[in-house]
């Protein structure tokens, strides 16, 4: 093994080989470091490391479980020694005193001795039984003897720091420490003189005096950890040192501070660097909104719509520019609103996606009371309008005036359908004479209505919405990149590749009866399964390389015209809109350019739909770069 590199004032105090589940590693323990070298390599901190235990495992090979402090909690490791047996217990004791030298002991650790699981050695837990653990009396003479032993000096203080309290001889397990309390934190030191484990003042939680069952006064001693709230237990000397300590701890730890009589109201903290003018009331504020894959601050006011940065105001829109809000989804159901805002270039469409529902819902609330209800208003070309009545000149014969409001009617109706008067008033002498029936009217041909267009169903996510509905397909997939697309794109190139080469080879030379002495590639294609492979292939890897350059420039073009727009969105745009080659790009002669015109045109619709382009920047973008393409092809002599 090559020896490690060592830092500044970095110090080895062991290293040696190991075996952790069946594979070798070097391990070397440093003042700051252990570092494991092998197939996959690892270092840990030694504040990471919280103790170190010597195990036996089944067949009673001596082993040694290091246990180690991570976000997720705590994780072990199993470590065997691949020497010689006879030299393997010393190499266990070897790396636990070295361990245990530089970490200390770790009262919140839990010791090997209450293991009593019996599980596989893979998976590095260890085998413990009742027969194994230490006798109350071999217990009792370890304790005996450690409070002898003298502790060390006080610990080294930083600026500002005094000891309030400090006892010799405080149990935690079966470890002897000296505990000092200063007025910023907890200190435990080993009777080598080192620190074995501290803790902050905010980090304890709460204390309790109790006994043992042996009379011992102690200490329960809560601590806030990252993996939780954890326990421990010091046991004193004496009692009146327990009253002392208990007397301290009261004083500092939160759970025993007398609460303030009358607590101010904390300020309101201003989300953003949005400011509301004088007179302006702010009606909803929202933060972490994403708006085009862009994290943003949004405002609601009685005046205005702002959308805000911690840079600065992205924008702002006038309340009486706010045509509709919709209640809508992102691609993975996270909550969102579809706002309509209207501008001199034609209305367009924002997505607003919220964390919660909750923040959803207020924001549709309140854009409800803005938002007018727009007035449905009569374009000018009309005859008439809701209020007034204009005189029309019947059309045909099917069509008569009312004598009262002169509006057109059906000439087989009886009453008028606007003012509901007479259509075929009786004669004066008539009426007088109040006949019993009245004379029906010629009855005239009725023409058949013409047929409604059938309602738009809306998109509900198909393939093929992607060159028969582009806009629609794009918008419901407007977050999609370069990822997504790649296995429909894939698709479709293969399909065009296979079903152009079975053309040309079995339909065409069949149809025009070609030669083979004129045309032998044709004509040997069908009779030979390699050369059908290898055509395939290469008009495949043809297709994609046109395709990717086609989108690499079109995506380049957008985000470059566009400043907002994605340049992995507008690839992929441009990939899933090449589907038509697989629809009619494999009819001979013009299919090849029919495809690539419809799959521009899908392009054009999908990038302006998604990206919330203009429509001449999205088809600029699209037919650019398929102008291009065709111009390399023809330069590189493929057409």
């Amino acid at each position: 093994m090559s020896p490690v590199s060592m830092h500044d004032g970095e110090v080895q105090h062991y290293a040696s080989s190991i075996l952790v589940k069946g594979q070798q590693y070097f391990a070397t323990l440093t003042n700051e470091r252990l570092i494991i070298d092998g197939p996959t390599s690892r270092e840990f901190k030694t504040t990471s490391i919280i103790a170190a235990y010597p195990i036996p495992l089944q067949d009673r090979e001596p082993a040694v479980k290091i246990v180690f402090q991570t976000p997720a909690g705590q994780k072990e490791m199993i470590w065997t020694f691949p020497c010689s047996e006879q030299f393997r217990e010393g190499e266990r004791d070897a790396w636990v005193d070295n361990i245990t030298n530089i970490v200390g002991e770790n009262p919140l650790a839990v010791p090997a001795e209450n293991e009593q699981t019996r599980t596989d050695i893979n998976k590095d837990i260890v085998i413990e039984t009742e027969a194994e653990k230490p006798k109350p009396s071999e217990t009792i003479t370890i304790i005996e003897s450690k409070p002898d032993e003298k502790p060390a000096g006080e610990p080294d203080l930083i600026p500002g720091e005094t000891i309030t309290i400090s006892t010799a001889g405080v149990r935690v397990k079966h470890t002897f420490f000296t505990i000092y309390l200063t007025n910023l934190r907890l200190i435990l030191q080993n009777n080598a003189g080192k620190i074995g484990r501290e803790f902050a003042i905010s980090d304890l939680k709460d204390a309790a005096e109790l006994e043992s069952d042996a009379g011992e006064p102690e200490i329960a001693l809560s601590v806030g950890m990252q993996s939780g709230l954890r326990q421990m237990i010091l046991s004193f000397p004496t009692k009146p040192a327990r009253d002392a300590w208990m007397s301290e701890l009261q004083a500092k730890l939160p759970a025993h501070r007398p609460e303030p009589k009358h607590e101010e109201p904390a300020p309101v903290e201003r989300v953003g660097t949005f400011v509301p003018a004088t007179n302006e009331k702010t009606l909803v504020t929202t933060p972490n909104v994403r708006i085009k894959n862009r994290l943003s601050v949004i405002h609601l006011t009685n005046t205005r719509f702002v959308v805000d940065s911690p840079s600065g105001l992205v924008g702002e829109f006038a309340l009486n520019t706010l045509n509709r809000a919709v209640r809508m989804a992102s691609e993975i159901g996270e909550p969102g609103i579809a706002l309509k805002i209207g501008s001199s270039m034609g209305e367009k469409e924002m997505h607003i996606i919220f964390s919660s529902v909750n923040d959803r819902e207020a924001w549709i609330d309140a854009l409800t009371e803005v938002i007018p209800d727009r007035a449905i208003t009569t374009p000018e070309t009309r005859d008439y309008s809701v209020t007034t009545v204009t005189p029309q000149k019947p059309v045909h014969t099917q069509q008569i005036s009312c004598p009262s409001c002169h509006a057109m009617n059906h000439a087989a109706d009886e009453y008028c359908s606007f003012c509901g008067a007479e259509l075929h008033p009786a004669p004066v002498e008539e009426r007088s004479q109040r006949p019993q029936k009245r004379a029906k009217p010629e009855r005239v041909r009725s023409e058949r209505p013409p047929r409604m267009p059938k309602p738009k169903a809306p998109y509900n996510g198909s393939i093929m919405g992607f060159i028969t509905r582009p806009t629609d397909a794009f918008s419901y997939y407007c977050r999609d990149g370069v990822k997504q697309a790649l296995p429909l794109f894939l698709l479709s190139g293969a399909i065009w590749s296979v079903i152009t080469v079975l053309f040309l080879a079995f339909i065409i030379p069949l149809i025009l009866k070609l030669d083979k002495a004129t045309f032998p590639i044709f004509t040997s294609l069908s009779s030979n399964p390699l050369l059908l492979v290898i055509m395939i292939l290469m008009l495949f890897v043809l297709w994609v390389v046109a395709v990717l350059l086609h989108a690499v420039i079109s995506g380049g073009l957008a985000a470059l015209i566009e400043p907002g727009a994605s340049f992995s969105e507008c690839m992929g745009v441009v990939m899933r809109s090449s589907m038509t080659f697989a629809v009619c790009g494999w009819i001979p002669i013009f299919g090849m350019f029919a495809a690539s015109i419809w799959a521009s045109i899908c392009a054009w619709k999908g990038i302006a739909s998604s990206q919330d382009m203009g429509q001449g920047v999205a088809a600029a973008a699209s037919f650019v770069g398929l102008v291009i393409v065709y111009a390399v092809l023809v330069c590189i002599g493929v057409i």
